[in-house]
């Protein structure tokens, strides 16, 4: 018997791909030109190029591929693939739709909005056409900073603390430039600790899977380390569920993951962004290592009804340390071999070489890689982390000061 047929949207890495086959599953892939592996094609039963966002071409080819070999579900784990492949599984009439919750999370302002008008946390905003809605807006804060964010930027780009109006017109060129002059949400700053919530959903309601806490770095807010499971008291722990669980519905999450972000005030807990993905930058290896979920998995089995694979931890704590260096030449860098055997180190990721010129550090893909410890709790696992790290020796240089050009990245999202 010929097992079941998966048509797969786009995606970074290989991690979807083994998991689909570790189900027993076949797949095909459409994938952009830039993204083209061989990985890809090599396990594919039919493989096509193309921009899938021209929804019509890629439907066409799946209807096609579809007619011959009929698929059990469509997926998509990167924010790009997300809209085309729900568009694509109504089409075939095929599992994998979640559209109603993916529109609504690619847009900062949307959500925002919907949450306000729910009850779920007010956070002062405003959507901004212009730098005079943003100097308005930071006037009314009475001398507290603002956050300045594309609507639909993903990986922390674009995103800036505003604690002035100089520092609001030295910004706004580049995240206008960024946006090609779309409008942009302005909102209050929020003070305490960030969380980030890992979520499934299976068509039976909304598990929260486990809670990460957030480092931060500013005035961008690019994540800088993440350890799990989340240090948070009984009533923190389900004010943060509730409040999560609530959102989801409100979006109409249907089967698959989600990745909330929380900031836990003085005022309680509130929502400053979600994604209808499995967390990336290795949220979803954490999430894996500590509560034996992996999201992708139960996801894909779900939508193409085959048995999810069980659930088997394997530590009790994890974390990441990113290596952040900005504005720098560096060097020279040595200790990776060193760190990579350190106490509890599952991998280390650096590309940071000599010769390298670094700019600001503005999103997620300004970073030069990671290393994941696991530990026998959380803070055994940060100890181990921040340990590794710092074997890691990079000697650097002031670089020469330029004016930085907006990031450019192949896809949008929050």
């Amino acid at each position: 018997m010929t097992s079941k047929h998966v048509l797969v949207i786009g995606g970074r890495d290989d991690l979807p791909l083994d998991t689909i086959e570790d189900l027993g599953l076949r797949y095909s892939m459409v994938q952009l030109p830039a993204l083209v592996a061989e990985r890809q094609y090599r396990g594919a039963e039919r493989y096509a190029v193309l921009d899938y966002t021209d929804v019509d071409e890629l439907i066409a080819v799946a209807m096609g591929w579809h007619t011959l070999d009929r698929f059990a579900a469509v997926v998509s784990f990167t924010e790009d693939g997300l809209d085309p492949a729900s568009r694509c599984a109504v089409a075939l009439g095929v599992p994998g739709d979640n559209l109603a919750a993916v529109r609504v999370t690619r847009d900062r302002g949307t959500v925002r909005e919907l949450v306000e008008r729910h009850g779920l946390g007010k956070v002062r905003h405003r959507v901004c056409s212009g730098v005079e809605d943003a100097r308005d807006f930071l006037r009314e804060q009475a001398g507290t900073p603002i956050v300045i964010k594309p609507l639909d930027r993903f990986l922390g780009e674009g995103v800036h603390l505003v604690q002035s109006e100089r520092q609001l017109e030295e910004h706004w060129p580049w995240i206008s430039a960024l946006t090609d002059g779309d409008a942009v949400l302005a909102e209050e700053f929020l003070t305490g600790p960030e969380f980030g919530v890992q979520t499934i959903s299976l068509g039976t309601g909304h598990e929260v899977v486990l809670m990460t806490e957030r480092k931060t770095a500013r005035p961008h807010f690019v994540e800088i380390g993440y350890q799990v499971p989340a240090r948070l008291t009984p009533t923190e722990r389900a004010e943060i569920e509730v409040l999560v669980k609530r959102f989801l519905e409100l979006i109409g999450q249907g089967i698959g993951p989600a990745h909330t972000k929380i900031r836990l005030t003085a005022r309680g807990p509130r929502l400053i962004g979600a994604r209808t993905t499995a967390g990336g930058e290795q949220v979803w290896d954490l999430c894996r290592l500590v509560s034996g979920a992996d999201l992708i998995a139960e996801t894909v089995a779900m939508l193409a009804d085959v048995p999810c694979p069980p659930r088997a931890p394997a530590a009790r704590g994890a974390a990441v340390r990113f290596f952040d260096y900005e504005d720098v030449r560096i060097l020279s860098v040595s200790g990776l071999e060193r760190a990579a055997r350190a106490r509890g180190v599952v991998r280390l990721d650096c590309t940071l070489e000599a010769g390298q010129e670094l700019g600001p550090l503005r999103s997620a893909a300004s970073r030069q890689g990671y290393v994941l410890c696991t530990g026998t709790d959380t803070a055994d696992a940060v100890a181990n982390a921040e340990a590794a790290h710092a074997l890691v020796r990079v000697i650097s240089s002031p670089a020469a000061r330029r004016r930085p050009a907006p990031a450019t990245l192949s896809s949008r999202g929050a």
